[in-house]
């Protein structure tokens, strides 16, 4: 009997749903939550940008930071979304996964998976489906993924 996961995940929030060959319906396993993923970035920034002196003359200024902290919580939350992943993909506790988040987290999750994980990666949705149910989840799955009674509607 082989166990596809579902990964459905924005910067904010993850549900993690798991579905076997012989049942072939979603079963909601693990939530996740990300607080501050759904802050602006002036909400969770709480100290000033550093600041340095001019090569010449007395006068300072900031240094702007290289990655936003928007980024810097979204990348923390793929990375614990990851060794999520690979707990159960150490535990045999799924053959397959499917991916489905945002293009732009979708990106900041593939950047930061392990290797092994992203090998049983059968497919991605770039769709935002955190707050939909198992049955639309269902329909945005692959063909190949889906049961047959989940025909996509259009």
């Amino acid at each position: 009997m082989s166990t596809t996961w579902i990964l459905v995940a924005d910067r904010a929030r993850a549900r993690l749903f798991a579905m076997s060959d012989e049942d072939r319906s979603l079963h909601e396993i693990e939530d996740f939550l990300n607080p501050d993923g759904r802050a602006a970035g002036r909400e969770i920034e709480q100290d000033r940008p550093p600041r340095t002196h001019d090569r010449f003359g007395a006068s300072r200024h900031a240094i702007e930071p290289r990655t936003t902290l928007r980024e810097k919580t979204a990348r923390n939350f793929a990375q614990t979304l990851d060794a999520a992943l690979e707990r159960g993909r150490a535990g045999h506790r799924y053959d397959q996964l499917v991916l489905i988040a945002p293009p732009q987290f979708l990106g900041t999750l593939n950047s930061v998976l392990d290797k092994q994980v992203r090998a049983c990666v059968a497919a991605e949705v770039p769709n935002d489906l955190t707050l939909a149910d198992a049955d639309a989840v269902l329909e945005h799955l692959p063909a190949h993924l889906r049961p047959s009674g989940a025909a996509r509607r259009h």
